[in-house]
């Protein structure tokens, strides 16, 4: 008796490159929430700002906790997804790297040194490794046939 065994092999190596970028936008949605706010936000409320710059700043950094939340989510549902993995991968990751890039010119800019800010350095881990995955051939084809005798 022969039994026919159809099975999907999955690469994992996407999956667990995605479940990385989703673990970086994880804590990195933790540190801008709880340690970024008091670093950055008290002192711009304590600033005596006008109204309409202090809730401008308001927006943006709490849009970026949205953007970082949003994108550890996405990361998260993405490695499960193979037919949406490329294109959002490479859309979320190349957003990442300009990020990175902005980050990385306005620490110069400001402190003469990379290390001013150093938020770029989590931007461009994830964002390549966004990039890595979209990179990766799809898996969902790949089915191996086994004859058990």
């Amino acid at each position: 008796m022969t039994i026919i065994v159809r099975r999907t092999q999955t690469n994992i190596t996407s999956r667990n490159v995605l479940l990385s970028a989703f673990a970086i936008n994880t804590i990195g949605t933790v540190y801008h929430l709880v340690g970024g706010t008091p670093e950055v936000m008290f002192p711009v409320y304590a600033a005596e700002l006008p109204p309409e710059s202090s809730a401008i700043l308001d927006v943006l950094w709490y849009q970026m906790a949205a953007l970082l939340a949003g994108t550890a989510i996405v990361s998260f549902v993405i490695a499960f997804r193979d037919e949406w993995r490329k294109p959002v991968a490479w859309l979320i990751g190349t957003y990442y790297l300009v990020i990175a890039a902005i980050c990385l010119f306005f620490s110069f800019a400001w402190f003469g040194h990379p290390w001013g800010l150093v938020q770029w350095v989590l931007f461009a881990i994830a964002g390549l490794l966004l990039i890595w995955a979209a990179r990766t051939p799809a898996e969902a084809d790949k089915t191996r046939t086994t004859l058990i005798e």
